[in-house]
């Protein structure tokens, strides 16, 4: 496959109608997807992350499972070809609806795929900045991928901008989350400390997999607690993680330096693993 593709309920380069509940109200979720040879690595974490955020959305459960809608996406993408390698972002809206918020009572869902080939390889350690922007609260959506993601475009814009490769993004007060696209580590000795997601944050699902596997398969802890000053002052390395690029050092954050690599380069041998998770 030369270049991008894009299926809409399955149809290819089919249009998105402007009356879709995603397109008007952000009404729904996404997963983004790597997949290598035609097959989604790390499914089984993504079906979970997934069908969290259906249910919480109260997508209708029938036809319309996690697990089918990846499966689906898969078989999509397969078709067309086999041995495809790269990026493929799975959106499933609430469908059509008529104006205002209020939820029809007929819901047909609506699955929409875009494939990039390609694997990023990002070699270069990242360079950060704290946004100004805020992440706002919302427990009630813990770990989910909403399509509204208007913080973190401004956020990575801004920092684009002054010239920093991404930006941490903070909660209201102030605490380190995450970066714009990916779930954030610093490692401090033999501990891993990774930001607490229960009232902003993505669940990442490579996130997940250090925390579950390779961080005591490596020899190292987690601790899932806020970052502290002296955390940040104290931390020999730090590294930002996502389904797509994986693992990626940072080598700074503003003023604070994380020159070391050990924990990160080891992640990153181990992370094509993560597909028989």
């Amino acid at each position: 496959m030369a270049g991008e593709a894009f299926w809409v309920n399955g149809v290819a380069n089919a249009e998105v109608p402007p009356d879709d509940r995603g397109l008007c109200l952000a009404d729904g979720v996404f997963e983004t997807l790597r997949v290598e040879l035609g097959v989604v690595l790390c499914k089984q974490r993504h079906v979970k992350r997934l069908d969290r955020g259906l249910q919480v959305l109260g997508f209708p459960a029938s036809g319309n499972t996690a697990l089918a809608l990846i499966n689906e996406a898969e078989k999509t993408l397969r078709s067309a070809a086999a041995d495809a390698t790269g990026t493929l972002r799975l959106t499933v809206t609430r469908g059509s609806g008529p104006r205002g918020y209020k939820v029809p009572e007929k819901q047909f869902p609506r699955s929409i795929l875009r494939f990039s080939p390609g694997i990023y390889n990002v070699e270069s350690p990242a360079v950060l900045t704290v946004s100004r922007v805020r992440w706002s609260a919302q427990p009630f959506f813990q770990g989910c991928k909403l399509l509204a993601r208007t913080e973190q475009v401004v956020a990575l814009d801004e920092a684009c901008r002054k010239g920093f490769t991404d930006a941490i993004m903070c909660d209201s007060s102030g605490s380190w989350v995450s970066t714009t696209s990916g779930n954030l580590f610093l490692r401090v000795g033999t501990c891993f400390i990774t930001p607490p997601i229960t009232e902003v944050g993505i669940a990442g699902t490579r996130r997940e997999a250090i925390s579950d596997h390779w961080a005591a398969f490596l020899g190292y802890q987690v601790s899932v607690r806020e970052i502290t000053a002296d955390d940040v002052a104290m931390a020999e390395e730090a590294w930002s993680c996502n389904a797509v690029v994986g693992i990626r050092r940072i080598a700074s954050v503003d003023d604070a330096n994380f020159p070391e690599t050990v924990a990160s380069e080891a992640l990153s041998a181990c992370i094509h693993e993560e597909s028989s998770l």
